[in-house]
């Protein structure tokens, strides 16, 4: 059974860990978002590369919003520059706390 611990929350974003399978949840908004630990890097460090300017494109409802493509074609998130920030800072914060529990135990 998952033993679900907090690693960080910015805002929107909920990040945790399973102490048991090792699985990654990123909570946002209405999306959850698993990966594995390895993933999870991957991940942090592909969003860490982009900046928000660089690859923001105007929506129709006037906001400015980063694409981030799952590896499937079809489904796309999207981020505010204030969501965008929350995200990569929370990842990072989580990165360092799981970390920190694993020296711990």
């Amino acid at each position: 059974m998952c033993e679900i611990r907090t690693l960080c929350i910015k805002n929107q974003t909920h990040i945790s860990h399973c102490t048991h399978c090792q699985t990654m949840h990123i909570w946002h908004n209405n999306l959850l978002l698993n990966f594995t630990p390895d993933d999870f890097e991957l991940f942090r460090e592909m969003l860490n590369r982009q900046n928000f300017y660089d690859c923001c494109v105007l929506f129709p409802d006037g906001e400015e919003r980063v694409i981030v493509h799952a590896p499937w074609k079809d489904i796309s998130f999207t981020f505010t520059r204030e969501e965008w920030i929350d995200l990569k800072e929370a990842m990072d914060e989580s990165f360092l706390m799981k970390e920190v529990y694993e020296l711990i135990k």
